[in-house]
């Protein structure tokens, strides 16, 4: 009779709740992010050469900020159970992602949810809302920087990934003067921030990792102040430019081969946010 008593007193939903129906015929399930708990497959979608906006942080006002990506992609939708929120789909899934070893550089909850995750060149998306969220993965495909050498190409690719590192400026073996073959580059880098003048920059210099560390950031500061200058010599005003030395601490390749270290001795333009009049706050 307790037990009896006991069971009237759960709530009717308990046994109300209605059962989810199968997973959609002819769609898998992702394998980098399974179907959370209480949740079905509803539909999927594949796109090759996709080309997709996803926001990677956020900007002062904590609005999103985007950047390109560009690959094969492949989308799920999912229906979960009466009742899942998307807060508790999008916390769910940056805890399941985090422990899979992904990065997760943007995550927004309220009445919608979204988030954006990578690992290595996958990217992977959310987006939902009531009980409803789409998991959509790209595999990027690589730009290819080191064909970039006029202002065109500089602009499409800063756009695209808010970054261009130009490997047409070289510098005289161990020291931050500029050497004669870099004018062209140089002189398109001028011309890309002609074209935008509502641009504003950050030269990073960067060096592989022979020698010493300190040395390093030393002369990449100075590298990435002679590509400062030139700019400001032929009128661009200083307000749209910083400079800073990266030295080694930042390589896109391996250091232990020649090829490796020619890649990460490089000079990268990064296209810096707008910043609020008079804000203290460093992008």
């Amino acid at each position: 009779m307790r037990f009896f008593y006991c069971a009237l007193l759960l709530p009717a939903f308990a046994f109300a709740q209605p059962k989810l129906a199968p997973d959609a015929p002819g769609c898998a399930d992702s394998s980098s992010l399974p179907k959370l708990l209480g949740c079905r497959v509803d539909n999927c979608e594949k796109k090759d050469g996709d080309r997709r906006d996803i926001a990677v942080k956020e900007d002062y006002d904590h609005q999103p900020v985007t950047n390109s990506i560009d690959g094969d992609s492949r989308s799920v939708m999912y229906e979960c159970v009466e009742g899942t929120k998307p807060k508790s789909i999008v916390n769910q899934a940056a805890d399941a992602l985090r422990a899979a070893g992904f990065d997760v550089p943007y995550l927004f909850s309220d009445e919608e949810g979204g988030l954006t995750a990578h690992k290595g060149d996958l990217w992977l998306t959310i987006d939902s809302a009531s009980r409803f969220y789409t998991l959509t993965e790209t595999k990027v495909t690589p730009p290819d920087f080191e064909s970039i050498n006029d202002a065109a190409s500089m602009a499409d690719a800063i756009e695209k990934y808010g970054h261009v590192p130009l490997y047409g400026i070289h510098f005289l073996s161990g020291k931050a003067d500029i050497a004669p073959e870099s004018v062209t580059s140089l002189r398109e880098l001028g011309f890309m921030l002609d074209d935008n003048p509502d641009w504003n920059i950050r030269i990073e210099g960067h060096t592989d990792n022979i020698g010493s560390k300190d040395v390093n950031s030393e002369l990449s500061a100075r590298r990435a102040n002679a590509v400062a200058a030139y700019l400001f010599g032929r009128g661009i005003k200083r307000t749209r430019v910083r400079a800073l030395g990266a030295g080694e601490t930042d390589p896109i390749a391996s250091n232990d081969t020649e090829a490796g270290r020619a890649k990460n001795r490089r000079v990268e333009i990064v296209l810096l946010p707008s910043t609020p009049v008079n804000s203290a706050q460093k992008p």
